[in-house]
């Protein structure tokens, strides 16, 4: 659609100077926004902001934007982006790179200007929807005065300004025009030239006024039906003492849990009470309002979908629904006896039956919204006129209501609330639906179709409701009907008095809270402002609360823990005396324990008149101090990941430098060579029956190289030793002519038939090889190798025969197997050459073995890869037609080995390399461990990094963990891992491989053997002569990459153990220096001083700790960290030094550590040494959180028990009386130490050690004589995480106090650990989980899981499991589980049992 005349006028205008477009709702300003925005698009480089005032209005016009400005992107911005967790203005810069139009709420451009993210001067304009918002503290009106006018007053580049509102709104109040005016420095414009156009396209609707009487009074309890009365009966007999939550606070013997307590019993504060309050006034304003019916109908649907509400809920996580409140709700409502509505005339209000008439009488086709004013009424509204006879069919009716509040479950039911409102929306915009039920959500923005009809069922709250609700009654003969209860002659007359009061009402409700804010304002006008020098961000009081709030919301995200400030207010003038209208007052804010003891209180500077600026000015001073002490960043947003920065980019494959070529090196040599190398190979085959010494010649030093098995067949395989004794000779010109060099002999032996041509067989036979090999018992040169003709008597006595040549294949060798003195038939030959059938049969055949064209292989071969075979011969020749070699076969098979002895001398000299290098400042010379370390599995070499990278990832992570908790030792739980994960990321990693020069060492390239040819010196020049290609790179996983810095860093550590038995970390962390050397590192046992150094030294056990000593076996000598361990961050009080975060994340990372060490160093059952899936699948069995959960609930000790039994029949008048005593014992487990201050949880940890006791027997049993991990058993008793939690904050503690890994082990050892990992290595205990094990059973055939839950007998929840298999369709299904994870292992443990038969 062509724009129209007054939309351009105003475009004009925008043009010339900042304005706010005032025209009425419908007549088109976002179509004037859309043509501004483009005109900035394409005369400026800048960003376009669009500023809405709700998600969903944000969200609309996104898409109206987007589609009408196609040729450039725009973005949406809101907060479920979690923009406010961006790590900084790189974020912004890269997320915004090629957007050219932004469109968000008006508190994210506030905040990404105000904390410096973007330059107020890269905006180009800045489009301000319903821009009558930005007054007073909006974050619009606070971006315009607080970023844009001072930045306008330094002179600096500001945007242009459009704002748009509805004129009505406007006109109202001439004095708050000039004040939005001044804020946005815009001047109001409404079309003048084209006022006619305007006038046709803003439609006014006929106003009808509706009377419906007087109003209905509020029924009384003689009034009350059934339901009501029975509701009112449920309200009334509610019991204080039952209520959970009063039994919660009553727990809280903090001073924060009684002053709660104090005023839930003396308010009715509390849940409970709160929900059936509102639940009992909504039931009678429902029947005042509507009618008894509705009374009934609400009651009867509030309580039958709460009850749906809780059975859909699953009980899966910890977060479910079903609490006490809920659960005790439920028993209320269990008594309240409502019966399903029944509709009829007589029990509908009057008002309720003038709307039915208003709907009924409407002439045309309806396309309507009735707005109304409480939330609830919307659905009985809906239901009712969905199946009333007089609009039942007429009006298909959808109904919306907005976001609550309070979102949900516990919060909205009684809202009646739905969750399908866009959805609802659409389907009126489409026209499947014509008559929307509303609130007042409808009223501002939001995109609805033009409207015939529009009711307003409750008079509107305000005058620019009133006006936001005629508007949507914009097409062309429209009526809009408001329901009143007063009868007027005068419909016109009505309507001024309406709007007049309306107004009258609207300016008296703002005024009282006009006056507060004054006041706030005037008495915080001089407060100081936070501003950072170096990016420009800046806090004022009225940010502190809400970036404090962000702030604690960061720290923790563990159930139980409210991570929230408290605020304690007080008379300024004396502490005791209550707080009144005259009072000055001051407050504190306490924070989180998950801070440091220092960061936890702070306390306004000064006194105010108001509670919000006193609580403001506390929160400012906390958030400063965060600031100051570096909790807090550069731009006063809370502190995020440091390490990931713009150019560590999270990619899975990265080009990296191609793998060194050592010969290149060796060429160079070989053409002015210093001195020659040699030393001597041992030539062994499998069974020891045959051996031969050859000498490796090289101008370098040759590695040392340790026995090296290549296996040639199924059957055979030769070993290579290498004698660690090395020759050294000077490489004088004469010298190097006579070293012999039988190399060429070598390669004509074993590769010479394959040269194609006689050209390439000079360069094969004449060329220098790169690797020289000289026979140490034979002098070979191509004339003495020569075959001769085959004579059987003289070649049947040499042991073993030599080989036999094929004269017409180019001497092509063959393996003698047997001697035929005929022809045998063709069936009996697998392999028969061309001619066969019609050579001689009376001549000798020779039965023969090919010679393998590969062979030397690292691994054994599989002999699946070898075809079988059921004929005798695999080969026959005529004896005439072969040749006979001139020397034993050994030679020719120490030939066809050549390529793999070159392989391997090449990566040996890649390491060495390495060593004398990069790695030359850390004392890591062990060749073969550097070189396992840099071989990926993929390489197909004897060795990989993949145990050395295990045993170094546990490694770095533990060091990595202990620096950053000493490095910072007032940072909280949450930013140490941010820390931690920043420094061990695989994103750093790879980047600190490449940067060392690491990446060309990693050896991914395998052996290959197929048209293998020899490495010719004159080769490798002629390439080292040639430009030089900087470009020659490789395509590698930065898994790979990273992995291999860990890998050096386990062989590091490895490299130790001769010297010190259970390793040292010191070259270790000398690796990690090199590779990470951005990091202070220091040797854990520094950094632990200074943990232990950190920890009060006069904190006393309290008496039950005491006893916590002797069930751990350790007595530690700063008690502080035992009490620490043992405190839940929900334990929050301000007399509690700290909880067991900080502790809990050491000990998770020592827990790694030493079982991985361990795995490291274990054998398994016949003695060898642990696989690398198999360190993983034992580490995984070991450390997850239900096993040591489970172990936790088994720790535990025995302590006496006294009971006393008195006499029956005592008299009252009996002083004293002897008694029976009976002594008992009675177990004390870990987990009860625990201190906390959470109900709820005490309540799970109960539940959890009853489900413990029903089922430990079972899981005693299958951990001490099972053959399986009991990974179902395990799920069904759903422990909570904080029960290993529990334990890995002991075990940091122990090894901060002790200083010593070996005192961690002896608790791992107590614990159970230890010795369930000896077991499930001596008995072979089966650890594979049992979905993983479907996944491989399944092979190439997919595996799907279909969950499903329900209701029990019993009204538990219970989870039931269906698998597929492929094409097989459903091969196992269970029910009864307590959780989806167990559910879904049972089955799989089934299905395993169907597809193996």
């Amino acid at each position: 659609m062509s724009p129209r005349a007054y939309q351009v006028e105003m475009l004009e205008a925008s043009l010339k100077q900042n304005i706010i477009v005032a025209m009425d709702t419908g007549s088109g300003k976002t179509q004037v926004a859309i043509l501004r925005m483009r005109e900035e698009v394409e005369r400026s480089e800048k960003l376009v902001w669009f500023l809405a005032p709700t998600v969903s209005l944000a969200t609309q016009q996104f898409q109206v934007i987007a589609a009408s400005i196609a040729d450039v992107q725009t973005r949406l911005l809101l907060g479920s982006d979690n923009v406010d967790k961006w790590a900084g203005p790189f974020v912004w810069k890269k997320v915004l790179t090629n957007v050219r139009i932004v469109v968000s709420t008006f508190q994210i451009l506030f905040d990404a200007l105000n904390h410096s993210m973007i330059p107020i001067g890269s905006l180009g304009l800045i489009v301000i929807d319903e821009a009558h918002n930005c007054a007073k503290k909006h974050p619009g009106a606070r971006l315009m005065k607080e970023i844009y006018w001072p930045a306008k007053d330094a002179e600096a580049t500001v945007p242009h300004i459009l704002g748009l509102t509805a004129s009505p709104l406007m006109r109202s109040n001439l004095k708050d025009i000039e004040v939005l005016e001044k804020t946005l420095d815009a001047v109001c414009r409404s079309p003048h030239r084209h006022r006619e156009e305007l006038i046709a396209h803003s439609n006014r609707p006929e106003l009808h006024t509706v009377p419906y009487g007087p109003i209905h009074p509020v029924p009384t309890p003689n009034d009350f039906s059934p339901s009501m009365a029975s509701l009112a009966k449920a309200y009334s007999e509610l019991d204080m003492a039952k209520d959970p939550g009063v039994i919660r606070l009553t727990a809280d013997k903090s001073s924060r849990g009684r002053d709660l307590l104090r005023k839930a019993i003396l308010q009715k504060d509390t849940y409970i009470q709160k929900q059936m309050k509102i639940f009992s006034a909504r039931s009678r304003e429902a029947y005042q309002n509507i009618g008894s019916w509705a009374a009934d109908y609400y009651i009867h649907r509030v309580i039958s979908e709460f009850k749906l509400s809780i059975d859909a809920t699953s009980n899966d996580s910890e977060e479910s629904w079903a609490d006490e409140e809920v659960k005790y709700l439920g028993d209320i409502f269990e008594r309240i006896e409502c019966a399903p509505a029944t509709l009829d005339a007589f029990n509908l209000s009057r008002k309720v039956r003038e709307l039915l008439n208003v709907l009924q009488s409407y002439q045309g086709d309806p396309v309507g919204i009735v707005f109304v004013k409480e939330r609830y009424s919307v659905a009985i509204l809906a239901y009712l006129i969905s199946v009333h006879p007089l609009t039942k069919g007429r009006y298909r009716v959808a109904a919306m209501v907005g976001t609550s509040n309070m979102p949900g479950r516990k919060a909205d039911f009684l809202d009646l609330g739905r969750r399908d409102d866009l959805y609802s929306l659409e389907r009126f915009r489409n026209g499947s639906k014509n008559l929307l039920i509303a609130t007042s959500v409808l009223e501002e923005g939001i995109d609805v179709p033009a409207c015939n009809l529009v009711v307003c069922f409750d008079q509107p709250a305000s005058l620019k409701s009133f006006i936001q609700r005629r508007g949507r009654a914009r097409m062309q003969s429209s009526k809009l009907f408001l329901l009143v209860d007063d009868n007027s002659a005068d419909a016109a007359a009505e309507l001024q008095k309406l709007e007049q009061e309306m107004k009258q009402k609207y300016e008296d409700d703002m005024r009282e809270l006009e006056e507060l804010e004054n006041i706030e304002d005037a008495d915080a006008a001089d407060y100081e402002v936070l501003v950072v020098e170096s990016t420009g961000a800046r806090m004022t009081i009225d940010d502190s609360k809400q970036n404090l709030d962000r702030f604690c919301s960061t720290l923790t995200s563990r159930k139980f823990v409210n991570p929230s400030p408290y605020y304690i207010t007080q008379n300024a003038d004396d502490e005791s005396s209550p707080i009144t209208k005259s009072s000055m007052i001051r407050a504190t804010v306490f924070l989180p324990i998950s801070l440091d003891i220092q960061f936890r209180k702070f306390e306004s500077v000064r006194a105010w008149q108001s509670e919000k600026n006193a609580c403001r000015d506390a929160a400012f001073q906390a958030y400063k101090k965060l600031y100051e002490a570096g909790l807090v960043n550069q731009h006063l947003i809370p502190m995020r990941e440091e390490y990931m920065r713009e150019g560590m980019k999270r990619v899975s494959m990265a080009m990296v430098r191609e793998q060194m070529n050592p010969w290149l090196s060796v060429a160079q040599e070989w053409n002015e060579p210093k001195r020659l190398c040699r030393r001597t190979l041992s030539f062994t085959n499998n069974d020891g029956t045959t051996s031969e010494d050859f000498s490796i010649v090289l101008p370098v030093d040759i590695p040392f190289m340790n026995d090296m098995t290549l296996y040639w067949d199924l059957e055979s395989s030769w070993t290579i030793a290498m004698d660690p004794d090395v020759q050294f000779s000077p490489s004088r010109a004469g010298i190097l002519k006579k070293t012999p060099d039988h190399t060429p002999a070598l390669f004509a032996l074993a590769y010479g038939y394959r040269v194609p041509s006689d050209l390439e067989r000079e360069k094969f036979l004449r060329n220098r090889s790169v690797l020289r090999f000289v026979s140490s018992s034979t002098n070979l040169t191509l004339e003495s190798i020569e075959p001769r003709p085959f004579d059987m008597a003289s070649f049947t006595k040499q042991v073993p025969p030599y080989l036999l040549r094929q004269i017409a294949n180019k001497n092509h060798p063959y393996i003698f197997q047997e001697f035929l003195h005929s022809k045998p038939s063709p069936d009996l030959v697998k392999h028969s050459y061309r001619g066969f059938e019609e050579g001689p049969d009376d001549i000798p055949y020779i039965v023969v073995k090919n010679w393998p064209k590969k062979a030397g292989f690292f691994h054994p071969i599989n002999p699946a890869h070898v075809p079988a075979t059921t004929k005798p011969y695999p080969r026959v020749l005529p004896a005439e037609d072969l040749m006979v070699d001139s020397i034993p076969p050994v030679f020719c098979y120490f030939a066809t080995m050549i390529p793999s002895i070159t392989y391997a001398l090449g990566v040996h000299l890649v390491a060495t390399d390495l060593i004398n290098n990069c790695l030359s400042s850390i004392g890591l010379e062990d060749l073969s461990l550097v070189l396992t370390a840099i071989t990926a599995s993929k390489a197909r070499w004897v060795t990989n990094y993949e145990k050395l990278e295990f045993l170094g990832d546990a490694l770095l992570k533990f060091c990595t963990t202990v620096h950053v908790s000493a490095r910072f030792p007032r940072k909280p739980e949450g930013m140490l891992s941010q820390h931690k994960d920043g420094i061990i990321s695989n994103a750093r990693l790879y980047q600190a491989c490449v940067e060392s020069g690491l990446d060309q060492y990693i050896l991914t390239n395998p052996l290959t053997l197929h048209k293998w040819r020899p490495i010719y010196v004159e080769d490798l020049v002629d390439s080292l002569d040639a430009p030089p290609d900087d470009r020659r790179t490789r395509s590698m996983s930065t898994k790979t990459l990273a992995d291999v810095i860990e890998a050096l860093i386990g062989a590091a550590f490895v490299s130790t153990f001769e010297d010190h038995p259970g390793g040292d970390v010191s070259r270790a962390v000398e690796c990690m220096k090199l590779f990470l050397p951005r990091e202070p590192w220091k040797h854990p046992d520094q950094d632990r001083m200074t943990l232990y150094n950190l920890s009060p030294a006069d904190e006393a056990l309290t008496e039950p700790m005491k006893s916590l000593e002797v069930l751990l076996g350790y007595e530690f000598q700063k008690k502080a960290l035992l009490i620490e361990a043992m405190t839940h961050a929900s334990y929050n009080r301000p007399d509690v030094r700290a909880c067991l975060e900080r502790l809990e994340f050491l000990g998770d990372a020592i827990l790694d550590y030493i079982v991985v060490r361990k795995l490291f160093l274990a054998k398994d059952s016949s003695g060898q040494p642990l696989a690398h899936s198999d360190m993983h699948l034992l580490r995984t069995a070991l450390v997850n959180g239900d096993f040591i959960g489970f172990l936790v609930l088994e720790w535990r000790m025995k302590q006496s028990r006294v009971d006393i039994v008195l006499p029956q029949n005592i008299s009252s008048n009996t002083k004293t009386v002897d008694g029976q005593l009976y002594e008992s014992e009675e177990e004390m487990a870990l987990w009860r130490f625990l201190r906390h201050s959470s109900q709820e949880m005490g309540l799970l940890m109960d539940e959890t050690a009853a489900r413990h006791l029903e089922q430990r027997s079972e899981l005693q049993a299958a951990i001490q004589r099972g053959q399986n991990y009991p990974w179902a058993m395990l799920a069904r008793l759903r422990i909570p995480k904080f029960f290993s939690d529990i334990f890995e904050s002991v075990l940091g503690a122990v090894w901060v106090d002790s200083g010593s890994l070996d005192v961690c082990e002896e608790v791992l050892r107590r614990a159970g650990i230890m010795w369930y990992l000896e077991r499930m290595l001596r008995d072979g205990v089966h650890v594979l989980h049992p979905k993983e094990e479907l996944g491989h059973a399944a092979g190439q055939e997919k595996v799907a899981y279909e969950d499903e839950s329900r209701v029990a007998e019993d009204g538990s929840r219970e989870f039931l499991c269906r698998i597929r298999v492929g094409e097989r369709g459903i091969v196992a299904a269970v029910d009864g589980g307590v959780t989806k994870e167990e559910a879904r292992t049972r089955a799989a443990m089934k299905a395993l049992k169907v597809l193996r038969g």
